[in-house]
């Protein structure tokens, strides 16, 4: 039981990565609240939380939205007694997809708002309630797209890579007050609903990216469950790349 104690928010854990982190903070301990804009699938893993014996509840936000940011953390806070964890995990880049010559403005403002401005105005309603709390840890997820961009992503990959700069900033400005920020950079991660229909040639050209095998959810969710605990109190301002060894080499050359 690692995490025995905090109080952690989870952006985006209505499926997923972030619904495997929430689960994952449960079952070390944590209180957990689960957030995003679908109430059944939220109140789902709520119940799969609960039903396992741990505790979370679930509220509804749209993180695109500045005040909505705000009263998630509060209204966290106050349901949990307190915040101690915050994983900034919601994420969207399909609407500024597309080379940056045909990037429409209203889109490319559409993905900062909710990959790089949201995970700001979280830590920045979180960080009162941490000092409180006399700790703290601030999980960004970003992505290796950030350093090893694929073309037509340039809104993604910029605000990634402003996360990760974020993030250094935090932890510099707040170690003072026992509160640590780090970075989780997920490589191709299997996902239940967009790789449900994965031809056997695309698994295999994904897997011959990785020295290891093919990302999972519950991967991003052990490296989260570490960062937000104890175990990685003298770590602070990293970014972990957690690709199964793509960063620095592939398996096969691909074709």
């Amino acid at each position: 039981m690692r995490l025995t104690g905090e109080r952690a928010v989870v952006t985006g854990s209505t499926a997923g990565i972030g619904a495997e982190i929430a689960v994952a903070f449960a079952r070390e301990g944590a209180a957990v609240v689960v957030t995003g804009r679908d109430e059944t699938r939220g109140g789902a893993v709520v119940e799969r939380i609960i039903a396992a014996g741990g505790t979370a509840d679930f509220v509804a936000a749209d993180l695109g939205d500045e005040e909505a940011c705000a009263r998630l953390i509060d209204t966290a806070a106050e349901r949990l007694g307190g915040l101690t964890v915050l994983v900034n995990n919601a994420t969207g880049g399909s609407e500024g997809a597309g080379p940056v010559a045909d990037v429409r403005t209203e889109n490319w403002n559409a993905v900062l708002r909710l990959d790089l401005s949201a995970p700001m105005w979280c830590a920045r309603q979180a960080i009162p309630h941490m000092r409180r709390a006399g700790h703290g840890s601030i999980v960004n997820i970003s992505s290796r797209q950030a350093e090893r961009p694929s073309a037509g992503l340039a809104a993604y990959v910029a605000a990634k890579a402003g996360l990760n700069g974020l993030t250094r900033a935090l932890a510099v400005e707040e170690a003072a007050h026992g509160i640590r920020c780090n970075t989780i950079s997920p490589g191709f991660v299997l996902n239940a609903v967009r790789d449900a229909d994965l031809a056997p040639e695309q698994r295999e050209t994904y897997a011959a990216m990785h020295l290891t095998r093919l990302g999972e959810a519950a991967d991003v969710a052990a490296a989260a469950v570490y960062l937000a605990g104890p175990e990685s109190g003298f770590v602070t301002g990293v970014n972990l790349a957690l690709d199964g060894g793509s960063s620095i080499a592939r398996a096969r050359t691909l074709g």
